[in-house]
């Protein structure tokens, strides 16, 4: 990215309104909610990257991105474990197909899922927050 600044921040504030509507669904929705506070983390460390010079970041993985993130800042390898979790709601809150039968996915997860989802979300957010806000 040419911006590395200006572009970091709009991910940030993408994220930023991710964290929120996870906030937002958390009742209403725990599967909805656990989605987009996986969302807000890796949108919030792909700013951190970009900030950080990296290119193009087109990986999923809440995993990967805290684990190159650490390879930049090693205060970042705090989040390796949470980002398992977080991993975990990119695909099967949202698939039919990715839940055993006959469940599907907005009825699988629970508010103690989405409450968990939302403080790691809120973990990584105001790390790369702190990073990256000049």
């Amino acid at each position: 990215m040419k911006r590395p600044r200006e572009d970091s921040q709009r991910w940030l504030r993408q994220a930023e309104h991710d964290l929120e509507t996870a906030k937002r669904l958390r009742e209403w929705c725990p599967a909805d909610a656990c989605y987009f506070a996986e969302q807000s983390s890796q949108k919030s460390l792909k700013a951190f990257l970009y900030f950080a010079g990296s290119r193009g970041e087109r990986e999923h993985s809440v995993v990967f991105l805290a684990e190159r993130c650490a390879e930049k800042d090693p205060s970042f390898s705090k989040f390796v474990d949470g980002a398992n979790v977080l991993d975990q709601f990119y695909i099967a809150t949202r698939y039919p197909d990715a839940v055993a039968d006959p469940a599907v996915p907005f009825e699988s997860y629970t508010m103690d899922q989405a409450r968990e989802a939302i403080r790691l979300a809120s973990e990584i957010l105001e790390m790369v927050r702190t990073k990256i806000r000049v």
